[in-house]
């Protein structure tokens, strides 16, 4: 006895002098166990002394060797927690700053946070069978701890990591939780893993280090290529045993039907066969899917927790609460002679019905409450078991929890006034519908209150809450259950405590509004000019300091409080239309810096759905739409520098352009200046693949995201910012064009083909499901799934009349049919129940025969119908039988809508397009050329077609959302994403109506007036389509004959026999120009192609900016307007007075300027510049960074290296050359069909 005390003396000392600063709780803990051990030890030395060894207690024994090995476990925690310390501090700075600048969730790990174990002597039989199982490698690699809520599965997943910890065997752990933003994002969760392991095992460092350095985005990419990557490749090469913790997966957002961390560990986690994975999680559908699926099942052991024995269970419920009651009555000094009763633990433990949580916040209650805790026990003792709301009948957790927290509301707030009252739901529903966890600092900012006075009222309920001495880290309810219960009338019966989800959170957003209005202003972090985010030194100090958690908190979550506002919102919508005119451009500098501008897509998105359903204000609404083109068009720049929304989003931002309006005197000065090449109107988001060779995309059905695939990548895109959300595993290169991507119809599968084989990919997760070995042409396969999402159809490019079409199941990846399919045009292939259909056409004398086939091994004709119309089928909606044909000719293209069973024509006209494809439900179709950029959308209305929508761009296929109210364009090098509601309207029915006679022209593609003529008459009526009722406004009588209108922007272009005649449309009256004499021999066609580059150059002309070049044949310089109508004929005007400029070869007078053709480019492109910019093309990268491969990147560079100017996709893709004029200080970007001066 005596070596053993001395071994103790020993042992204890240690304790006491430990330097590690951190370990000051447990080590004094530590101690205090050592004397209580040497005292027990004492007392059976003494029994061996008196020669009563026969008469030792064996229980004592029992009790004092389980103290023992606690008191080795805590040394042992103690020397693991130095090594893990000194293992940090070891680490190269430079491996340092890799690891600390990954993306990875902050106080996830176990060490973290305020959480606690569970008491000594609860929970033994799970804590036993999990610690059996970590050390059993025969075993399954994952263990499930299955639990409802309640019932302590985190307590018990944070006494296995501190077990695991002190034995050396816990590689990592990731707490997962609801209320913080990085611990409730699966893409967080594999990077803080890999980052723990890496400060455990110098080894996996190494590997992990080298890694990031040369792929940085990884932690970016898919939770398949996540894991694969960081965690399973590295592992796999060391020889490590160990456990990784992943506490309460279901916290985790995941929308998805199987959870997808699951589905990447069931294809990978057999990889490293020497890690286990511990996981805990509430038994949610999805979590109980993924632990089913194929893959997993076998691989996992469950441990469910509500189904332990109850008298187990309330066993150690009741001696939880005997300890707990024992320290609360030691500490307020409480006889304990006969307290608490046995009754009264008996009934406590009744009413916790096998829940820890409630046994937890009963003590908790006692233990903060201002009366004594014997009091305040009767209290609990005396309420009635459940108010009138019974709870979740789940385990009773509703009934019982209810009346404790009503008493201790009612207990903390006895002596309250009205107007207390009213503070005490303030502060309280801050706490409990805020969208990330806020201090008590700042909720007492963002509801103006005094901190003293809000850590006050926190206190009195602090039995509730967690609630930390300082008042800078955040305050969280208790429980989940605490914030039900205070927003849900029929939980919280007592009118002064309940909180109307709907009241608290008008609240939050009006002093979300009153902050930001007060508090923001341009360049609040005094940025210096130019700076890149990521130049800034201690950006996240600046912001600390000078924003601080309250006013990024309102800039983060404003939205989200607002468009919980259904009803009585009168009074918000003022401070609301002040933050969008005076502070936008602020709070984006705000999010900029804070790395949070998705936050402002998807506030802008929410606030516009809001603006259309509850407020209706139209103004308003403009404002957002207008916005919403501000940031996605220039997403990429204002993520990466704050001060650039001012040198370049600003400045890059069309003319007429809400924002531009209102911020464009907030440009500083001097600042690069593009006096050529802005548009008019906004331009749909455009991005540009990592990769030049760029091949297919595809929506989603949600249609939140985009896959996009290229040779040497495939990813996930954010349909709103065209942000790369993940990257889908891909094997090799692939070489062959492949015409489309298809997602399945649930979303959660993708299928695309690679050189010879069909790849299907699980999109939650990234990573390949299977392959489908096929015969893939040059042309590629159209793939289209069955809508049960079992098989999949594919079909050949049409050649010589013939395709072939095949079906394969996706389970095994077998050829189920093949069948070889005739047609005069190419074929449509879709969806049919669980089969498919495909239509074909047969030419004949008299039109075309329409037969539907039933896809099979043979193919097997289910409908056939006639049609007169000899036009070729470009397009095809099986549900309504619409069929798009198209007849090309060398001028404008002829399009029809048939329906094929009834031969009715619901449209004919002539189009621009050559190409066209229909909505998913055929109430819209789009028609488009590869040649000119010009896209229409057509709609339909009262059973025919009519033209709704035009703007600029030239892709190669459109594809619509599921919605129709978005289409996706994907050019050779970019693609764009146009919000259909956010384009002006190409006409007004009711309008077009209301004229007398033939309508000859109704036309307004892409500003706010409509135009409307008609036949025989010489005059124009003039709509505002702006005004909330919109009706004629301006009527002008052009003198002329009118045989061609053309409207865009504010500028009407008219053209009469011998002349054309524009007008500028401002609220005063038109004010018109004659633009030049046309000849007789000019092509009308020519004419239509060419006015639309004409009027956007004319209209800059009439806002005083100096154009110095234009391209494709319509220049405009000074007051000298060039029209190139064919290859042969080019003629200048002078603009006012409409007189002919003669032009010589190279040069006019010094008034005007000259004109060349450039046949170096390949192409009849014309160059005008004024006669003082002689252009000069040369090399000039010694002194400013604007080479081609410059600008892929993205930026023009001053000598210094300094970002001059963001450069957009569309520009960067141009494929053309750069000029600069050396007297002007200008730079030219030059291309095919795109051309920019910016002046600096």
């Amino acid at each position: 006895m005596a070596f053993v005390r001395a071994r103790l003396d020993r042992f204890g000392n240690k304790g006491k002098t430990s330097r590690n600063a951190d370990e000051l709780r447990r080590q004094k803990n530590l101690y205090e166990s050592l004397e209580g051990i040497k005292d027990q030890l004492d007392l059976l030395s003494k029994q061996a002394d008196e020669g009563a060894d026969e008469g030792i207690n064996m229980t004592a024994v029992s009790d004092l060797a389980e103290d023992l090995r606690d008191i080795i476990l805590d040394y042992h925690f103690s020397q693991q927690k130095a090594i893990y310390n000194q293992n940090c501090t070891l680490i190269e700075a430079a491996d340092s700053l890799v690891l600390n600048n990954c993306r990875q969730a902050q106080a996830a790990e176990f060490l973290h946070g305020d959480r606690r174990g569970c008491l000594k002597g609860t929970r033994e039989a799970v804590l036993d069978e999990i610690e059996s199982w970590s050390k059993d490698y025969s075993l399954s690699p994952v263990y499930w701890l299955n639990g409802l809520a309640g019932t302590g599965k985190s307590t018990i997943a944070q006494t296995i990591a501190e077990r695991l910890f002190a034995d050396g065997r816990l590689g990592a752990s990731f707490f997962c939780s609801r209320d913080f933003e990085d611990r409730r994002d699966l893409r967080y969760i594999f990077p803080t893993l890999a980052i723990q392991l890496a400060h455990s095992h110098p080894e996996f460092r190494s590997i992990l280090v080298a890694l990031i350095r040369s792929k940085p985005s990884i932690v970016h990419e898919s939770l398949c290529n996540q894991m694969e990557s960081l965690i399973v490749r590295p592992l796999s090469t060391l020889n490590v045993s160990t456990v990784i913790i992943i506490d309460a997966l279901d916290e985790c957002a995941d929308e998805e039907p199987q959870s997808a961390i699951l589905s990447v560990m069931g294809r990978l986690v057999e990889g490293i066969p020497t890690i286990k994975f511990l996981i805990t999680g509430r038994p949610e559908p999805r979590i109980k899917s993924g632990f089913r699926l194929g893959l997993l099942r076998p691989l996992t052991d469950v441990f469910v927790l509500h189904e332990v024995d109850p008298s187990v269970v309330n066993a150690d419920i009741r001696l939880f609460l005997e300890q707990g009651l024992h320290k609360i009555a030691k500490r307020q000094s409480i006889d304990q002679d006969g307290w608490p009763t046995d009754g009264y633990l008996d009934l406590l433990c009744e009413r916790a019905g096998g829940l820890f949580v409630y046994a937890a916040a009963t003590l908790k209650f006692l233990d903060h409450s201002f009366a004594l805790a014997s009091e305040q026990l009767d209290v609990i003792i005396r309420a009635p078991g459940s108010t009138t709301h019974e709870g979740q009948a789940q385990l009773r957790l509703g009934a019982t929890l209810d009346s404790l927290y009503l008493s201790s509301f009612k207990t903390a707030f006895r002596r309250t006034t009205a107007g207390d009252d009213e503070k005490v739901r303030l502060v309280i529903g801050a706490v409990v519908l805020a969208v990330n966890p806020l201090p008590p600092s700042a909720i007492a900012t963002l509801v103006n209150l005094g901190q003293r006075q809000v850590m006050n009222l926190l206190q009195l309920v602090q039995s509730l809450l967690k609630l930390s001495e300082d008042p800078d880290f955040p305050v969280l309810p208790f429980h989940k259950s605490f914030p039900d219960f205070i927003t849900d009338p029929l939980r919280c019966s007592d009118n002064r405590f309940h909180i109307p989800p709907r009241t608290g959170h008008l609240k939050l957003a009006t002093n979300c509004l009153r902050l930001m209005n007060s508090r923001l202003r341009q360049n609040l972090l005094s940025l210096p000019d130019y700076a890149l985010n990521s130049e800034v030194g201690n950006l996240k100090g600046r912001i600390d300091d000078v924003v601080g958690n309250a006013l990024y908190y309102a800039c983060r979550s404003w939205h989200y409080h607002l468009t919980e506002v259904k009803e009585d919102f009168a009074a918000i919508v003022p401070p609301l239309r002040n933050f969008l005119q005076e502070r936008f451009l602020g709070w984006l500098e705000v999010l900029s810096v804070g790395g949070s501008v998705n936050d402002a897509v998807i506030a802008l998105e929410r606030l516009i759905l809001w603006l259309q359903e509850v407020a209706k204000d139209h103004q308003l609404l403009l404002t957002a739409r207008d916005y919403f083109q501000f940031v996605t068009n220039f997403f990429e720049v204002i993520d990466a520098s704050a001060t650039h929304l001012y040198h370049s989003a600003l400045e890059l931002s069309p003319l007429t352009s809400m924002v531009r309006k209102l911020y464009y005197h907030q440009r500083p000065h001097p600042s690069p200046r593009v006096v050529f090449g802005i548009q008019d109107s906004w331009n749909p988001p455009t991005a540009i693949p990592n990769n030049d060779s760029y091949l297919s995309s595809a929506w989603s059905p949600c249609g939140k995201f985009i896959a996009v695939m290229a040779k040497k990548v495939a990813e996930i895109w954010d349909a709103l910012t065209l942000k790369p959300l993940s990257t889908l595993q891909l094997v090799k290169e692939i070489s062959r064009y492949m015409p489309e991507l298809a997602y399945s119809p649930d979303g959660y599968s993708l299928a695309g083909c690679s050189d010879s084989a069909i790849i299907i990919w699980d999109t939650q997760t990234g990573g390949e499901i299977t392959r489908i070995d096929c015969q893939i042409t040059s042309g590629g396969l159209e793939i289209v799934w069955s809508e049960d999402g079992d098989t999949i159809a594919t079909i050949s490019p049409w050649k010589s009349e013939t395709s072939t079409v095949c079906t394969y199941s996706i389970s095994s990846g077998a050829k189920l049919s093949l069948a070889i399919l005739r047609s005069s045009d190419k074929p449509y292939l879709w969806a049919h129940k669980q089969s498919f259909q495909t239509i074909a056409t047969t030419q004949g004398e008299k039109g075309k025969t329409f037969n539907v086939f039933k896809v099979g091994s043979t193919l097997t004709q289910v409908e056939s119908f006639s049609s007169k119309c000899n036009f070729d089928l470009e397009a095809y909606s099986p549900p309504t039988y619409r069929a798009l044909m198209i007849k090309h000719s060398s001028g404008a293209s002829t399009i029809c809508i048939i329906d094929i069973r009834s031969s009715e024509i619901l449209l004919q006209e002539q189009t621009p397009g050559v190409y066209g494809t229909f909505s998913p439900d055929a109430g819209f179709f789009a028609t488009f050329s590869c040649y000119e950029p010009h896209v229409s959308v057509w709609k339909l209305r009262v059973g025919h077609y009519v033209k709704w929508k035009e703007f600029q761009h030239k892709p190669a296929s459109i594809q619509f959302s599921s919605t129709s109210s978005s289409i996706l364009n994907t050019s050779t090098r970019t693609i764009s994403v146009v919000h259909l509601d956010y384009l002006p309207t190409a006409f007004t029915v009711e309008h077009v109506k209301t004229t007398q006679g033939k309508i000859k022209d109704v036309c307004s593609p892409n500003g706010a007036y409509i135009a409307t003529a008609c036949q025989g008459e010489s005059t124009v009526t003039i709509t505002n389509l702006h005004s909330q009722n919109p009706c004629p406004s301006q009527y002008i009588d052009t003198g002329l004959e009118i045989s061609k209108m053309v409207l865009t922007g504010n500028v009407l272009m008219v053209k009469g026999p011998d002349k054309i005649v524009a007008w500028l449309l401002t609220e005063e009256g038109p004010v018109n120009g004659i633009i030049g004499n046309p000849r007789a021999d000019q092509n009308d066609s020519l004419w239509e192609l060419s006015v639309p580059a004409l009027v956007a150059r004319f209209n800059r002309i009439w806002r005083h900016q100096i154009i110095d070049a234009t391209t494709l044949g319509f220049l405009v310089a000074g007051e000298t307007a060039i029209i190139r109508f064919n290859h042969m004929n080019v003629y200048a005007y002078h603009i006012g007075t409409g007189e002919a400029i003669n032009l010589t070869s190279m040069s006019v007078s010094s008034n005007h300027a000259f004109y060349r053709f450039d046949n170096e480019l390949g192409n009849d492109e014309c160059d005008l510049y004024h006669d003082n910019l002689h252009a000069q093309k040369k090399s000039i990268e010694s002194k400013w960074s604007i080479s081609q491969a410059t600008l892929k990147e993205g930026w023009v560079k001053d000598p210094e290296g300094k970002h001059m100017l963001w450069v957009p996709p569309n520009w960067r893709a141009i494929g053309g050359d750069v000029y600069w004029f050396h007297d002007t200080k200008s730079l030219q970007l030059k291309g095919h069909s795109q051309l920019a001066v910016i002046r600096f």
